[in-house]
């Protein structure tokens, strides 16, 4: 069961096999803890793949790790440090060079 002190923002699509194919860059309308990213596929994850999180256009020290996934399924990819986001933060996932495929639809999962 899900805490009512999450919130959820939609943060587009990332190409993972695509060396620094970014998502949309949202606002986060309340600061918190990045819990992970809930994403579904629209190309299957062949391999294991990762992506930075940039905060106001800076990379943090958290990535976001996807696990291999069929095509249109989906799941939850956990960052692998803590991330706090202030008010009103810019937010971005940058896919990395990593010898994967695989295009997710990702929504964030802000704890307050």
């Amino acid at each position: 069961m899900r805490t009512l002190n999450d919130y959820f923002i939609p943060i587009g699509n990332v190409d993972l096999g695509g060396s620094g194919d970014t998502s949309d860059i949202v606002t986060c309308p309340d600061g918190g803890l990045v819990v992970g990213v809930s994403f579904n596929t629209t190309e299957a994850i062949d391999a294991a793949g990762s992506c930075d999180v940039k905060v106001n256009g800076s990379a943090s020290t958290a990535d976001v790790d996807f696990a291999i996934t069929a095509v249109n399924t989906g799941g939850i990819a956990l960052a692998d440090s803590a991330l706090y986001i202030a008010d009103h933060d810019a937010v971005q996932l940058v896919s990395k060079d990593e010898p994967t495929t695989g295009i997710v639809d990702c929504t964030l999962i802000i704890r307050r």
